[in-house]
């Protein structure tokens, strides 16, 4: 039978080891968080600026729907060329990065 202070030392050298895999975590996790946060922050400032745009937003929204009740033929071609131009905007950046590397 194991003695009562073995048995001590063993929880204690156990608890140690947990402690310091407990300290060694946070650690980790702290770098983790200043990683992700560098990683997100673009994310993060887009999200700002939307936001604060809202209120423009909403107006803007408001006269495009009252408008496109009166002429909805111009608001699908709208439509359409918007389309377009964001997938020529996103080829021209494409074909930018292949450049640069």
């Amino acid at each position: 039978m194991m003695s009562r202070q073995n048995k001590q030392a063993i929880l204690a050298r156990r608890k140690k080891l947990l402690l310091n895999k407990i300290q060694q975590q946070r650690s980790d996790l702290g770098q983790s968080t200043q990683i992700w946060l560098d990683v997100t922050e673009p994310y993060d400032k887009a999200w700002r600026i939307l936001v604060s745009l809202k209120p423009a937003l909403l107006v803007g929204a408001s006269f495009i729907s009252l408008y496109s009740i009166k002429h909805p033929k111009k608001i699908m071609r709208l439509a359409q060329r918007t389309i377009g131009a964001i997938g020529l905007i996103r080829t021209l950046q494409n074909s930018f990065k292949k450049t640069s590397d």
